[in-house]
């Protein structure tokens, strides 16, 4: 079966997630000091966590794009993981914030939405294809 056009956008979308947490552990890494509020074993915690993070999300998008199923849980969760965080940073007064929040959120919709279109489920073996 060919891989549908919404799951090449899961995929990417992920991928393109994957990208944005390495970025921020890279600043978290470049401004890593002991002047933050939580001691430098937190900070460095936070930093492998971040890594960690963005290395399962890359994984996750990969897999995704080869069409295994499992795949669809761990982004599901994040997702709806960056929904919850999003709509906590919708009341901050840094407009650069609220409009990461709203692109957040907008990715997070358009992910969960293709994930489970008829076309990506019948790619990932859970439907018979029409």
């Amino acid at each position: 079966m060919t891989r549908p056009g919404s799951a090449i956008v899961v995929a990417a979308l992920v991928m393109i997630e994957a990208v944005a947490v390495l970025i921020y552990a890279v600043s978290y890494l470049v401004n890593l000091s002991t002047d933050g509020t939580v001691n430098i074993g937190g900070q460095i915690f936070m930093l492998v966590l971040c890594l960690l993070v963005a290395v399962w999300q890359g994984s996750v998008a990969i897999n995704f794009y080869k069409g295994k199923a499992f795949t669809r849980a761990p982004i599901i969760v994040w997702q709806l993981f960056q929904l919850i965080l999003s709509i906590s940073f919708l009341s901050t007064d840094i407009l650069l914030v609220k409009l990461a929040a709203v692109l957040a959120m907008a990715v997070a919709g358009v992910c969960i939405v293709m994930l489970f279109a008829p076309k990506t489920t019948a790619f990932l073996g859970d439907r018979p294809s029409r």
